[in-house]
């Protein structure tokens, strides 16, 4: 298992290294504020779920130019599937951090990554929390 910490929040990389598994199981923790946004992958499939707190997650798909915005955690558990392709991203919402259990199909290869990144602001997409 790798570990990651920053001002952001932390990570658990690969928590089931030693399982004979194809992907790999991944844990972390975004602080309030972060908006960890954008990336994609050619190859994986991602599937995400909020364990403790709320988030707001973006899902971009470039080629159509369509954005769409899916509030998932404690307050309304689900898991999001997010296709190879898909610019993804979030952000926690209700001023505590959000915890993210994640499976991803492919285990990360740091010589070779399935990845793609972007800033946050690089796609039509607002972060912001709506006052209503």
């Amino acid at each position: 298992m790798n570990t990651w910490l920053d001002d952001r929040g932390h990570s658990y990389m690969d928590i089931f290294s030693e399982a004979p598994m194809e992907g790999q199981v991944n844990f972390s923790v975004v602080n309030p504020g972060v908006i960890k946004a954008w990336h994609r992958h050619k190859h994986q499939t991602d599937f995400w779920m909020i364990v403790s707190g709320d988030a707001k997650v973006g899902l971009y798909d470039q080629e159509k130019g369509e954005a769409r915005a899916y509030y998932i955690g404690e307050h309304n558990p689900r898991v999001i599937e997010i296709p190879p392709g898909i610019w993804h991203g979030l952000t926690p919402v209700g001023g505590k951090p959000c915890a993210i259990l994640y499976y991803v199909t492919r285990k990360y290869d740091p010589q070779n990554p399935d990845e793609e990144r972007a800033s946050y602001d690089a796609f039509p997409f607002d972060w912001e929390v709506k006052h209503r």
